[in-house]
């Protein structure tokens, strides 16, 4: 029946009557998610879901009908969403239901078109024998404009993890670079067994990339770094021109051990308390330091005998002796960036979530600034997001609800490389 009616629209002239570009929500009692729906005209198989705040981009959607009575599903890990909705115009209301329940949704139509403004380019860059891989998305104006280059945070990053952004970005007026870790996806290498060094040179090729592109201004070229990405992004500007500005969001500062340890303990905090979190606390840090140090596990191995079935013991995961964090904690557990934050002269802007529990936000802030500041750098913004955790989104308020990005974000990255954000 789908053929049919595509193959009608196409003798016609006419599109289906749910195909285009749709924005709008989704809503169950009394939560809401901001949405957009791309129903292609001439390919339903290629029909996708986005959702910022779920730092969801282009999910496939399933068993799509493009017709006056539209439908879709959202098949995710555990579940699925189904929708079912009516056209009236460029209006497309409906309900969906999954395992948590049902809710309603309201789109309206932005667009018949369902192309992006902007290019989306494969490309590669080079780290010694290190080759990365990842996707420029640009506008399609053929202007020169800023560029920005973002750097992911710890574990098996792929260029996924920024694509909300980078789509963001580039639908706002900047060019866009997300990539691949090493070791992730298209790219060689492994970041299991690199230095922060290592992979902070990995982030200054890609801007290497960014100021030989005929679309970019060389002289506007931004880091955005999240997490891990916010710690070496100071090391990324080191003695770089190529690099105009800095967005560090929940980024540490000093030793990467120190980091640990508050991520732990915070945990810990939350479930023991007494001697029971003293024991914890007192067990991890020994761990830290022989990890960080290299020394031998036999006292460790010991102490973790001595405390038996204690219930914390889940909590730190002190790996096994033939485990790869060990050589990998070595590697990066001693790093410490404020050298290269003192290096840093360009405008820098901090974001953090005011209830972050992985990086201290209010001391990570006033060591970074002071940094700067202290190396006549004064060109700081600071901006903490209340409610906010270390993804920058404000957890639901409900079990059924979503989490949703703070408010202000991620606009404020389009504002700072525009040179626009104000105090």
């Amino acid at each position: 029946m789908l053929t049919a009616l595509l193959l009608s629209a196409a003798l016609t002239g006419s599109a289906p009557a749910a195909a285009g570009h749709w924005e709008g929500y989704m809503q169950r009692g009394s939560a809401r998610l901001q949405v957009s729906i791309d129903l292609p005209a001439d390919d339903p198989a290629h029909a996708t879901f986005s959702s910022y705040d779920l730092g969801a981009i282009d999910i496939p959607l399933a068993k799509v009908q493009e017709t006056q009575a539209a439908h879709w599903d959202l098949v995710g890990d555990s579940s699925t969403l189904s929708f079912d909705g009516t056209v009236a115009g460029d209006d497309l209301t409906g309900t969906f239901t999954d395992k948590a329940g049902a809710g309603t949704f309201t789109l309206h139509r932005a667009s018949l078109s369902t192309t992006k403004p902007y290019t989306e380019e494969e490309v590669t860059f080079q780290n010694g024998s290190v080759r990365l891989s990842g996707s420029v998305l640009a506008p399609r104006d053929g202007a020169r404009h800023p560029a920005v280059i973002f750097v992911q945070g710890s574990g098996p990053e792929g260029r996924w993890a920024g694509k909300y952004l980078a789509d963001y970005a580039a639908r706002h007026g900047l060019v866009a670079l997300v990539y691949d870790k090493r070791g992730v996806g298209k790219s060689s290498g492994d970041w299991r067994t690199s230095s922060l060094v290592e992979v902070a040179k990995d982030a200054r090729a890609g801007v290497a990339l960014l100021a030989k592109r005929s679309d970019v201004d060389p002289k506007r070229i931004g880091v955005y770094g999240h997490s891990q990405g916010a710690e070496i992004s100071p090391a990324i500007a080191q003695g770089n021109p190529q690099v105009a500005w800095i967005i560090a969001a929940d980024g540490p500062v000093g030793p990467q051990y120190h980091q640990d340890l508050f991520r732990v303990y915070t945990t810990l905090k939350q479930h023991f308390s007494g001697q029971v979190l003293k024991d914890a606390e007192k067990l991890y840090a020994e761990f830290v330091d022989v990890a960080r140090k290299g020394l031998p596990h036999a006292k460790l191995r010991a102490d973790i005998q001595k405390a038996g079935s204690a219930p914390y013991l889940d909590y730190l995961g002190i790996p096994d002796d033939t485990d790869w964090v060990w050589t990998f904690y070595k590697e990066i557990g001693n790093y410490d960036n404020r050298p290269a934050w003192a290096s840093v002269k360009v405008p820098v802007l901090l974001l953090f979530g005011g209830d972050d529990k992985l990086v201290p936000p209010r001391e990570s802030i006033g060591q970074t600034s002071s940094i700067l500041k202290a190396n006549g750098n004064t060109q700081v913004t600071v901006r903490i997001f209340p409610g906010a955790d270390h993804t920058l989104r404000v957890p639901p308020a409900t079990p059924d609800g979503w989490p949703h990005n703070a408010e202000g974000f991620p606009d404020i990255i389009v504002a700072f490389a525009d040179g626009a954000l104000k105090d």
